[in-house]
Order: C-alpha cells, then structure tokens, then sequence
C-alpha cells in the first residue's frame, strides 16, 4: 500500500497551499519538494482563495494565527473543491486568542485530518466539549502529556473524541505516534529523539499528510499512515547519519529533508 501511495504522489505531483508560520515556512516548502509535490504559501486574505483554487490540497498551520481570515477564505474554497484540508493547531489552547480561533476555524470549516501533539489534541478536544478544564498546550509538551505508550489511553480518548466532533483523522504526534478516525487507531513506532531537537518536524510531517491525501482521495487512512511511516524512517537514518558524521542539529534536519526525496522520489537518481 505504501509503495501504491507515493506512485500516486509521483504521477499526480499534488500542489499543496499552505498558510503556515514563518519560522517553518521554508522547511515546510522544501519537504513537499523533496516527496514530489509542489508548494505554494499565500497568506493574504485576498488571494488566498483564488491561490486554492488552483492548488490540490490546503495546510492552515495556528501559527499563523494573525492569518485567520486568510485561511477561513481558503478553507472553504477547498471545502467547495472537494481538497483535503489539514489543520496543525500549534500551542492550540496556549492563548484566548488561538483558542477563539481554534473555535472559529472548527465551526466554519471541515478538515480531512488534524495533526498535533498531545496536548494540541487535548485542547482541542476540551473544546469542542466545552470542558471547564480546558487544557493549556504549547509546542513542547510536558511529559505527562507527550504521546507515548505508557499515555496511550488518554491521548487515544482525546483524539478520539476530536475525530468524532469533527469527522477528521487525527493524528497525535510524539513519542510513538497515533493516528485515529473514530473508532479505527493504529499506533506508529519509530523515528528519532532528534526531532524534537529541530523546529519544524510537526509542521513537516503536517505536509506530507496533505500531500499524500492530496495523490490519494479515496483512502486518506492509508494516505496518513503511510506519511507517519515514511517520517519516521527518514528520522531514524537522519539520525544515523547524523552520528556517523559526528554531526549535530543542522547536520539531521538537513539530512532528514535529504531522506524524504530519497524514499519518496529517489532523490538524486529521480531527477
């Protein structure tokens, strides 16, 4: 199935637009780049629309929250079209003013997936059920908080309960990976601890879900997992080359965009 998805990536080459933040806005063009498609990041309210429109799939990232008409404009423009839309709630409840968004954006919008971690996904959760104890969340999640086994429960009930309000695919990001639509879960193992080194690795992985929703609108489930899958293993060899060349932090965020055009478009040898 994996190997059908990225075929589909490469015959269709999918142009995603993406209204995201402008501390991962290069890296988040650069890694749909290098898996095959294309990029386009409009922002403003009055193109953005029309710049949808001639696009494949739509990523609105919160932390563009000063953008929020922008991707309202966008969002149903791709609502209209049929796209996928995937929402990345950056520090979703971390301010009055990301929560209200959050809520406006929910309300007005239907997105084909929501990727985050667990605490974005918690938030958003609490409010979409208006819970009195709305979690704070930011982009580094405490450890009580990060998805991993040992939080499995909890994190598969928040994400559960946003994927049925909203009738999208979550995907809850951290240490092992979920990914939920409805009452349907599977939990991804792998990647690298590097990750969380580097800005921008959600955002990323936020990409390439689109992108592979994008090539492939009849089975978005596989579409997610594959791009979830496809992520990790290029952090684990990022890693690894990453140590072999007595690197650092640069070194693997370099070599993990280098390692997603290999798996997805055999890099040097696909051009």
């Amino acid at each position: 199935m994996k190997n059908l998805i990225i075929k589909n990536i490469n015959k269709m080459k999918p142009k995603i637009h993406s209204i995201t933040n402008t501390i991962t806005i290069n890296d988040c063009a650069n890694i749909l780049l290098a898996a095959g498609g294309h990029a386009t990041m409009a922002s403003d309210p009055a193109e953005a629309a029309e710049m949808t429109s001639h696009c494949d799939g739509l990523v609105l990232n919160l932390g563009a929250v000063s953008s929020l008409e922008a991707m309202l404009a966008a969002g149903k423009e791709a609502n209209c079209l049929g796209h996928p839309v995937v929402l990345d709630p950056v520090a979703a409840g971390a301010t009055s003013l990301r929560k209200n968004a959050c809520q406006h954006l929910l309300s007005e919008l239907h997105f084909s997936a929501i990727r985050g971690n667990a605490s974005e996904i918690r938030a958003l959760s609490d409010l979409l059920t208006n819970s009195e104890d709305t979690a704070e969340s930011f982009v580094d999640a405490p450890e009580s908080l990060i998805m991993q086994e040992k939080n499995l429960k909890n994190c598969h009930e928040n994400a559960r309960c946003l994927s049925w309000h909203t009738d999208a695919l979550v995907v809850v990001s951290g240490k092992e990976d979920l990914v939920v639509y409805r009452d349907q879960c599977e939990m991804i193992r792998g990647g690298s601890p590097f990750s969380a080194r580097i800005t921008g690795s959600g955002c990323m992985l936020t990409e390439l879900i689109c992108l592979c929703m994008a090539a492939n609108p009849e089975d978005h489930w596989n579409a997610a997992c594959t791009a979830v899958h496809q992520m990790n293993l290029a952090s684990e060899k990022a890693a690894r080359k990453t140590q072999a060349a007595d690197g650092g932090t640069m070194s693997f965020r370099m070599y993990l965009i280098d390692e997603i055009s290999k798996q997805f478009t055999g890099g040097v040898h696909g051009l």
